[in-house]
């Protein structure tokens, strides 16, 4: 297994460029993965952040401009 990394709330909102309202209003929706707490800090682990970021990404990465229809009279 490999080392986990834990990175803080502020690291998130950096990375993801979010408020951390923002951030904390996503959880309470389950938009994004809830935080582990240790003490009173909330952190994630940086591979289920960059999974997420991947996951949201994906339609954008996989889009593909319509097709135009050549019309001819």
């Amino acid at each position: 297994m490999s080392e986990i990394r834990l990175i803080t709330k502020e690291q998130v909102v950096q990375q993801l460029k979010i408020s951390e309202r923002k951030l904390e209003k996503m959880v309470r929706a389950r938009a994004f993965p809830p935080p582990l707490r240790i003490g009173k800090q909330a952190q994630w682990v940086d591979t289920v952040v960059h999974k997420w970021l991947a996951k949201t990404v994906e339609a954008q990465i996989n889009w593909e401009a319509p097709k135009r229809c050549s019309k001819h009279s």
